[in-house]
């Protein structure tokens, strides 16, 4: 037969035999640990905690139910009676922080904390655990467990409810907690002894640690300098082996007057011996209990505290490693980069006689730098290479004990000669290519560590890059200056072929006339070592020869030397004839009426010409001011050099400047010659062409309505050059033989798309935004093809968006477009503008309506022209004065 028995029988029958339990104990703490106990088993707790009045407006935690070493840490901590919740409480979030800080510690993610009143006041019942939150079920049993806590309170008044003696109080763990957590700002060791001995009253306190097989004292406390330790170092060795602590008298004399020891091993594995000496009495099992636990966290933070100073050391000689190869890249200096690696390996290892040998041939070493070495040391040192080629998986070589290794046998006297009885050495290799030997020389049986091995073994590493650089440095450096003479001449021609060369490049880029030839008269002055520069072209008709460009080297001379040369000179002269019609170079002389008085003092000059194959287009003029230095022969033949590759590009320029010049007058020639006048309404535009010579595609327009309302179209056709102006002439006609059949914004461009479908080329559209606009009603009525939205401008700096939609004209007949109406109140502008504006870029980024709506906003009290001109101002601005678009921008008022 099976008998079932359910969750719920199991849990009273554990509450039953708690409260047996607890009605044999003779004290309070111990019968609320088994009340304590069966709470966590029939609520599915992971850690249950008691709380009892202390007495002074506290409540003292004085069972934990739960994992020992958590329920040393609760047990003792105490909650103030007013954050005690009135009412049973089941989110984190609201308990007190004395209650949150119990749950981290428990790692719980859910808690039920139940407040119990008693005749005494209150005590509480805290029940935490890291699953889910506890159900209706669990905390009812919670509930009737509390219930007990009250009953079990009251049969033990009377009685003491502390829950610990004084050494109960967990003083041991609390203060290995502080050193686990503190530690590493003070000797470890010393702290360890110097808290456990006071704590529990011992007058003499050590700590022992284990060295080569034997102890040695690594801390004390209450410990005279002077005295004999070696009683003391057998008792603590007598408890090397034991799990627990080991307790003896001793019948020798022991230090402090002492005649008992208590030794306690730190951690396992042990990392130390506590070694506690009392006067008489022992520490009682309690005591033994709590030092168990101390023991724990003190070799936690021995271990800690070893870590944080091996760490530190490690970081130290890294900084070391860094600074040594960064002072060897930066001196370049092969003396230096070795003398500072040295000095710098001597104090990292504590090694006084170090040294850096250099490989001169095969088998030969040279002591390149040396510290507190004397005598046949580098035959030590080839050994050492010599045992470093046999190990190939390993370049670091050591030796601890040079007389008895067999391997330097051959050179142990040039060792004991030169005072080296140990030796550590690391290879100076690039790659394969072994150039040097770094070594240490230490006392005799001295190890070296991971952390020096490694440190040799990096520093080794960099230093032989190091060492290679400066080397090669230092050859290039030598080189260098047994040829700087004889380059003197050569250095100077490959100056001029590259300014040639960077003039021909810059020369090729410029699009502007104007740059191009100040460019070039900044050029030559710096190029020739001249003191001055002017360029003159013929003007239209060819009577004069005008200047155009002047750059003289003295900043101070410059207004001076304008009012002399800037002259128009006449083209008829014969000097000027032969430079344009033959190409032919010639001096200034007396001849040169301006300059007269100046040649007279020193002064010398030319002029030669800047010629393509085909014409010569301008005169150049070199000047000296000193009397000196005259402008030679060569000086004229380099100015000539130089002219040449500028001339293509005078050309180019000469010519582009022409088209844009004339593709400007096509464009404006589309656009209104005049503004409409229309009573309320205030009209400004701006129209700038783009850098570009063909014809861009900003069209806008104005037309006076039937009805007394100003209809106003901009638009941006696609593409550039005849194509477009053609275009732009059709969406000129198409607003002008439309707009007054068809006034409103939608039905236009409705209208207005059927027409450019059927005569824009394929592939080919227009943007167009369509504003009719009633100066009397303040009324504005706004439809777009697929154009940047207009922005509506109120006196007071607000700008908002006309965010009317539609496609653009040109690709499907049979489109309908939205239209929005707006207020405008008196005041208040609309702000037409192409994309030209918004699409302004600057290393990547765009101008952006962001930007346009913040000036529109800062400038509104502008007029309607200032208020273009500063929008067309500022997006050239932020492209740094070159746009790639045309920029249009229309801005209509209403004044009344």
């Amino acid at each position: 037969m099976v008998v079932r028995v359910d969750s719920e029988q199991v849990s009273l029958a554990a509450l039953a035999r708690a409260l047996s339990a607890a009605a044999l104990r003779p004290e309070l703490p111990e019968a609320l640990a088994d009340l304590a106990e069966a709470a966590r088993v029939i609520a599915g707790a992971d850690v249950v905690v008691v709380r009892v009045p202390a007495g002074d407006g506290r409540l003292e935690a004085i069972a934990v139910a739960g994992p020992p070493a958590l329920a040393a840490e609760l047990e003792g901590t105490s909650l103030p009676l007013e954050e005690l919740p009135r009412t049973p409480l089941s989110e984190l979030a609201d308990a007190p922080a004395v209650l949150r800080r119990a749950a981290a510690r428990a790692g719980a993610r859910s808690a039920l904390v139940l407040p119990v009143a008693i005749e005494s006041g209150s005590a509480s019942f805290e029940l935490y655990r890291a699953g889910p939150p506890f159900s209706s079920i669990e905390q009812l049993a919670a509930e009737l467990t509390a219930g007990h806590l009250a009953l079990l309170l009251r049969a033990f008044a009377g009685r003491e409810a502390h829950s610990v003696e004084p050494l109960d109080r967990p003083a041991l763990e609390l203060a290995g907690e502080a050193l686990a957590a503190a530690l590493g700002e003070t000797p470890a060791a010393a702290e360890v002894v110097r808290v456990a001995a006071t704590v529990v009253g011992a007058p003499v306190g050590l700590l022992w640690e284990q060295v080569d097989g034997g102890l040695e004292l690594a801390g004390s406390h209450g410990l005279d300098p002077a005295v004999d330790l070696a009683a003391v170092r057998t008792l603590a060795g007598s408890a090397l082996e034991a799990a627990d602590p080991v307790t003896a008298a001793s019948v020798e004399s022991l230090p402090g007057g002492c005649t008992v020891s208590t030794v306690l091993r730190l951690g396992e594995p042990a990392v130390g011996l506590l070694q506690l000496l009392f006067v008489s009495d022992s520490p009682d099992p309690e005591q033994l209990g709590r030092l168990r636990l101390f023991g724990v966290r003190a070799a936690h933070a021995l271990r800690a505290n070893a870590r944080a100073r091996s760490l530190a050391l490690e970081l130290e000689r890294t900084r070391a490693l860094l600074a040594v190869v960064g002072q060897a890249t930066a001196e370049l200096s092969l003396a230096h980069t070795l003398e500072t690696a040295v000095e710098r390996v001597s104090e990292l290892l504590a090694v006084e006689c170090v040294a850096v040998y250099l490989r001169a041939d095969e088998d030969r070493l040279v002591p390149a730098a040396t510290r507190s070495l004397t005598g046949p040391h580098a035959r030590v040192a080839e050994r050492m290479l010599e045992l470093s080629f046999a190990r190939r998986d390993r370049a670091l070589v050591e030796s601890s004990d040079i007389s008895s290794d067999l391997r330097l046998q051959d050179v142990r006297d040039a060792a004991r000669e030169a005072g080296i009885d140990a030796a550590l050495a690391a290879r100076l290799a690039v790659r394969d290519d072994v150039i040097g030997l770094l070594a240490v020389y230490p006392e005799r049986h001295r190890h070296a560590t991971e952390n020096e091995a490694e440190l040799l073994g990096a520093l080794a590493g960099q230093l032989a890059v190091a060492v290679q650089n400066a080397q090669l440095h230092e050859r290039t450096r030598e080189l260098s200056r047994q040829r700087e003479a004889a380059l003197a001449s050569e250095r100077e021609a490959a100056r001029r072929l590259g300014a040639l060369y960077e003039i021909s490049r810059s020369f090729a880029q410029e699009l502007s006339l104007d740059k191009t030839l100040d460019a070039l008269a900044q050029t030559i002055v710096d190029v020739l070592d001249v003191d001055a520069a002017l360029i003159g072209m013929p003007d239209e008709r060819r009577d004069a020869l005008v200047p155009r460009a002047l750059h003289v080297n003295d900043p101070a001379l410059d207004e001076a030397m304008r009012v002399v040369l800037w002259r128009p000179e006449p083209f008829g002269g014969a000097a000027v004839q032969g430079l344009f019609r033959r190409t032919t170079p010639y001096r200034i002389d007396w001849r040169h009426a301006l300059l007269e008085p100046f040649l007279a003092k020193g002064w010398t000059g030319a002029v030669v010409p800047v010629a393509t194959p085909a014409e010569t287009i301008a005169a150049l003029t070199v000047l000296s001011f000193r009397p000196g230095e005259p402008i030679t022969d060569a000086t004229v033949d380099a100015a000539l050099a130089i002219a040449g590759q500028a001339a293509l590009a005078i050309d180019n320029a000469r010519l582009y400047q022409q088209q844009k010049e004339f593709a400007d007058t096509m464009q404006r020639s589309l656009l209104p010659r005049e503004h409409p006048e229309i009573e309320g309404l205030e009209v400004g535009e701006v129209y700038e062409s783009s850098a570009r010579v063909d014809v861009g595609g900003d069209i806008y327009d104005f037309l006076e309505l039937d009805d007394g309302r100003l209809a106003v179209v901009l638009g941006d056709v696609t593409g550039h050059g005849v194509d477009a102006t053609a275009d732009m002439a059709m969406a000129k006609f198409v607003f002008r033989s439309l707009a007054r059949e068809h006034s409103e914004p939608a039905d236009f461009l409705a209208s207005a798309n059927d027409v450019v479908v059927d005569e824009i080329a394929p592939g080919k559209f227009i943007t167009m935004t369509y504003v009719a606009i009633d100066p009397v009603r303040g009324e504005v009525a706004c439809a777009s093809a697929g154009h940047p939205p207009p922005r509506l401008v109120l006196a007071d700096g607000t700008v908002s968006g006309l965010d009317a939609t539609g496609i653009v004209l040109g690709i499907d007949s049979g489109q309908e477009y939205d239209e929005v109406h707006a207020v405008l109140p008196v005041g208040a502008s609309i702000v037409l503008y192409t994309d030209g504006v918004i699409e302004a870029r600057r290393n990547g980024e765009l101008y952006g309506a962001e930007r346009l709506d913040a000036l529109l906003a800062a400038d509104s009290a502008l007029s309607p022209a200032e208020l273009a001109r500063a929008v067309t101002e500022d997006a050239r601005a932020f492209a740094r004065g070159e746009i790639s678009d045309d920029l249009a921008v229309v801005v209509i008022r209403r004044t009344a």
